[in-house]
């Protein structure tokens, strides 16, 4: 998966010191282990998967 909303959510996981990377736009490796970091933060599922909860929890 790549695009701009892949980089809005590198944006906002660098924002939350979960994500080191360039925010590229690619949904790789290094992206997916600052989503379940986050979503560990967040004590939600940690799958990996960007889906509703995530984002809600993201953008509060």
């Amino acid at each position: 998966m790549k695009g701009s909303a892949v980089v809005a959510l590198q944006e906002r996981l660098r924002s939350l010191g979960v994500f080191k990377g360039a925010a590229d736009g690619v949904f790789g490796a290094e992206t997916l282990t600052a989503v379940k970091a986050a979503q560990r933060s967040f004590r939600l599922e940690q799958d990996g998967v960007v889906g509703a909860g995530t984002w809600s929890a993201l953008l509060r």
